[in-house]
């Protein structure tokens, strides 16, 4: 091998290596974009739930209200 094929053989892995690096953190970043969205989506599902049951007793609160000027009270 002459000098500029090694000095290029060099920079080829050096440019791997590199790569490979970024791989390797762009993966882990994935990881946790992942583990974010599943979180945020477990925490919609929650808020969900919590507004149908406040629906709920907002509607028992206007039906007892309709009720009371019903019987006068």
């Amino acid at each position: 091998m002459t000098q500029f094929e090694v000095s290029q053989h060099a920079l080829l892995l050096a440019n791997n290596e590199g790569q490979s690096r970024e791989i390797k953190r762009l993966q882990v970043e994935a990881k946790q974009m992942r583990l974010a969205f599943r979180d945020l989506d477990l925490y919609c599902g929650q808020l969900e739930a919590e507004n149908a049951q406040l629906k709920a007793r907002l509607e028992r609160y206007e039906m007892l209200e309709t009720a009371t000027k019903v019987w006068g009270y």
